[in-house]
């Protein structure tokens, strides 16, 4: 804007000025009003809610592990190891067993054609002073015959025999017998593998000869026959021969009985 600008401003304004505090009064007879306009009514001011502050913990970042399988191919000649669930161990069932005696051609067997055989005695590894029965009576007779199969459910047993002669005193009837050895008290055991029955495990027989005299000092009835052969089932092969009973058991250590 020019000077000349301002100056018609200036001059407006005091007439307006003039109109409004004198002329105006002047003809409406009112006082002139110096008092400021009244503003209109504002509404109240409402403060805007403040919001929630939320307050989070510093996210440690964990770095990602990375796991690396390396797999290995083992030569061709080893197994590749695996890895297994363990089995639980079923601890045996210890019933008392009552044992019979069958027909011999239950096996094909033929006591006449049996070939013993002497096997040397196995010796226990274990140190055992108690010892119970399988059976529920003894095996007991007086002749040749076949057993029923009998299950051994421990790792290591003993069979417990013992005979009576028929004639106490053998050689004072020598004289009046053509031969000896038709009088000669003999008794043998075959034990047989149920599952495979031309397998004798072991074949008993008592030490020394069957002479009731030579035990009067010392007898060593009950003989007893160790075994390791456990866990199976067997048949009995006896052979007897002048006499006139005999008794079989079958035993086992009582601490077994603890693990049942």
């Amino acid at each position: 804007m020019e000077k000349e600008d301002y100056q018609w401003l200036i001059l407006a304004l005091g007439i307006l000025l003039v109109v409004g505090v004198i002329i105006k009064p002047a003809l409406t007879h009112e006082e002139p009003n110096f008092q400021i306009p009244q503003l209109p009514e504002l509404p109240p001011l409402r403060m805007p809610t403040p919001l929630a502050i939320v307050t989070t913990q510093p996210v440690t970042k964990v770095p990602t592990q990375r796991v690396t399988t390396i797999a290995t191919q083992a030569p061709p000649d080893v197994m590749p190891a695996t890895t297994t669930q363990p089995i639980s161990t079923s601890t045996p069932v210890w019933t008392l067993q009552t044992v019979q005696f069958v027909d011999p051609r239950t096996y094909n067997v033929s006591l006449q054609s049996v070939q013993y055989r002497n096997l040397s005695q196995t010796q226990s590894p274990y140190r055992i002073t108690d010892y119970t029965s399988l059976l529920a009576s003894p095996i007991t007779g007086q002749y040749s015959g076949t057993t029923q199969v009998i299950n051994i459910p421990f790792p290591y047993w003993e069979l417990w025999y013992t005979v009576e002669t028929a004639s106490p005193d053998l050689r004072g009837q020598t004289e009046s017998l053509s031969s000896y050895s038709t009088v000669l008290p003999t008794f043998s055991i075959d034990v047989v593998d149920a599952d495979n029955l031309s397998s004798i495990v072991r074949t008993i027989t008592p030490p020394g000869s069957l002479d009731p005299s030579l035990w009067q000092k010392d007898d060593p009835r009950p003989w007893k026959e160790k075994f390791l052969e456990g866990n199976d089932q067997y048949y009995f092969i006896i052979k007897a021969n002048m006499l006139s009973s005999y008794s079989i058991d079958i035993k086992f250590p009582t601490s077994y009985l603890e693990k049942i």
